[in-house]
């Protein structure tokens, strides 16, 4: 565990000593798929660090609909601002395979924060960058159409994940991809709530999702696979994503 721990951001730079203290007052929990591993608005009183597998981070409307903040995958650590201001979880955080978890006291994460400046300062760069995200999402939403918003969301997903400039053997599950679109800024991207689950992210149908991709597709743009999409040409779909210029 305290390996895994070290590969979060915020732990990256402490030293062996500290990590395997933090492993020591972890407790360590294994979910099934479909179990829930927090609720929204109960205390969050531990630092949920996810060891292994995925996550889905939803809300529920208003009106019940289901609202998909994110799908995560290990190693990543939930809900830090709630743990900052002693607040409740903000998502109910649902596992989409087996998982791993570690929960981290509350108390015990403080005392790094405190005593680390390491710690603090990756927490306040990784407060920022989750800052910086919900604003994308909210000018998504208020601007964009929705291939504009597919495209954004490719677009970060490709500068999140680091992908690599193609795929290792040139071919994705819808077929190979031919030599002259393998550009170097090609690189896969997972959908592991399918076009539903990338459409509740962005706040559209999966029929609009599913429409907008397809364009892209013809376009040469991306290559649809099973589970995931090929990002052929992302200066294309960044320029895709540009925020419209307001109406006169």
């Amino acid at each position: 565990m305290a390996y895994t721990l070290a590969d979060l951001p915020m732990f990256e730079e402490l030293g062996e000593e500290r990590l395997r203290g933090a492993a020591a007052v972890a407790r360590l929990r294994r979910y099934a798929a479909g179990q829930v591993l927090c609720t929204e608005g109960d205390p969050a009183d531990h630092l949920i660090v996810l060891l292994a597998g995925r996550v889905k981070a939803g809300r529920v409307s208003a009106e019940g609909r289901e609202v998909v903040l994110a799908v995560e995958a290990a190693p990543v650590a939930f809900d830090k601002t709630a743990l900052l201001v002693d607040g409740p979880h903000r998502a109910t955080r649902t596992a989409l395979t087996e998982v791993e978890v570690a929960y981290l006291p509350r108390a015990a994460v403080l005392e790094l924060v405190d005593a680390e400046p390491s710690v603090a300062a990756r927490l306040l760069r990784t407060l920022a960058a989750t800052v910086r995200d919900l604003d994308e999402r909210l000018l998504d939403a208020a601007v964009r159409d929705v291939p504009s918003r597919v495209a954004a969301w490719l677009v970060r997903r490709c500068a999140a994940a680091r992908v690599p400039d193609t795929p290792p053997d040139g071919q994705v599950d819808a077929g190979p991809v031919p030599p002259h679109d393998r550009h170097a800024d090609a690189g896969r991207v997972a959908l592991h709530g399918g076009q539903a689950g990338l459409g509740a992210e962005i706040g559209a149908s999966r029929v609009s999702v599913n429409r907008a991709l397809r364009r892209f597709e013809r376009r040469g743009l991306i290559a649809i696979g099973s589970g995931e999409v090929v990002v052929l040409d992302r200066p294309a779909l960044a320029r895709l994503a540009a925020v419209p210029a307001p109406s006169a």
